[in-house]
């Protein structure tokens, strides 16, 4: 009885310290400075070192332009950027794409220099205008240091705007821009760069990640886009977060998409809720692919699932 009433208080006193411990000061929403690195002939990639709210940035050198691709959280992140694009290209020439509207994203946009173009797909700038704002506020209002970090910062107005493709000369290298469909926001952006047969994806592919949907998002053009994505037959993928990979994570993606979409059909005729559909896919997907991250998210896919399924 004594040595388990001194195992209790001793259990007791080591949960009392636990929870007296500080909790875990996430790290900064910074892009890391002299971490860039070369993974093409032409491309560099300074990457996100899995810290939320950080993208994958690109750096596409040709012989006469240079293209940034994504601008991390506000102006200071920006600049970052610019430093270490100094370091790869003296190019005068400069342009930048955002693969989404999202502030870590574009929310950098107004430090580009004056005669950099910021290129922009149109429904793209429907977003930044008709949701960015709201956007920014919110990650804002998240830490103190997004606060600072977002501090009067704006979305540059577009120096180039085009429908659905846009085709950019770099010298001896070419990227092709696509706007391709409502699939994480309605104006996600990918780029191709063609030499290299690398591709930026943004947020439509990741690597051993499921898919964030919001409510501007469609599974069933998603999935289209993925075809669409795979007819290009990239050799690299750089996802918007997280490690990079193969174009084989284009079908790795579209076979989990598939498998949502099947379970949160079987469930709506069984009469589920889009609530309890959304609960169990979470939970199955989250068991069968437990060395993927976000699970959550695969609630949502089965939500816009749920919503377009006849």
């Amino acid at each position: 009885m004594r040595h388990y009433v001194l195992s209790l208080a001793m259990a007791s006193l080591a949960a009392a310290a636990a929870s007296a411990q500080p909790a875990q000061t996430p790290t900064p929403p910074l892009v890391r400075e002299n971490a860039t690195n070369k993974v093409t002939d032409h491309v560099y990639v300074i990457l996100d070192n899995n810290v939320g709210m950080v993208p994958n940035v690109g750096i596409v050198v040709g012989s006469r332009g240079t293209l940034i691709v994504d601008t991390g959280l506000g102006p200071r992140n920006m600049e970052t950027i610019l430093r270490e694009v100094a370091k790869v290209s003296k190019n005068q020439d400069l342009y930048l794409v955002a693969t989404h509207f999202h502030p870590e994203h574009a929310g950098g946009s107004s430090a580009l220099p004056a005669n950099a173009k910021f290129i922009v797909a149109k429904v793209q700038q429907e977003d930044i205008e008709t949701l960015g704002p709201g956007m920014m506020k919110q990650f804002a209002g998240m830490t103190p240091l997004n606060a600072e970090l977002l501090a009067n910062a704006s979305f540059r107005k577009p120096d180039v705007l085009f429908d659905s493709e846009y085709r950019l000369d770099l010298g001896g290298v070419h990227v092709t821009l696509r706007a391709l469909g409502p699939t994480h926001t309605r104006g996600d952006t990918i780029a191709l760069v063609e030499e290299d047969r690398l591709l930026f994806a943004g947020d439509i592919v990741m690597n051993k990640r499921f898919l964030a949907f919001s409510a501007q998002s469609s599974a069933t053009a998603w999935l289209q886009v993925l075809d669409k994505l795979d007819a290009l037959h990239p050799a690299r993928i750089v996802p918007s977060h997280g490690p990079m990979g193969d174009g084989s994570l284009i079908a790795d993606q579209r076979t989990v998409l598939k498998e949502i979409q099947a379970r949160a059909s079987e469930l709506k005729s069984q009469g589920k809720s889009a609530d309890d559909v959304a609960a169990t896919v979470t939970s199955e997907f989250q068991a069968k692919y437990p060395d993927w991250t976000t699970p959550n998210r695969a609630g949502g896919a089965a939500r816009s699932f749920y919503t377009e399924a006849k």
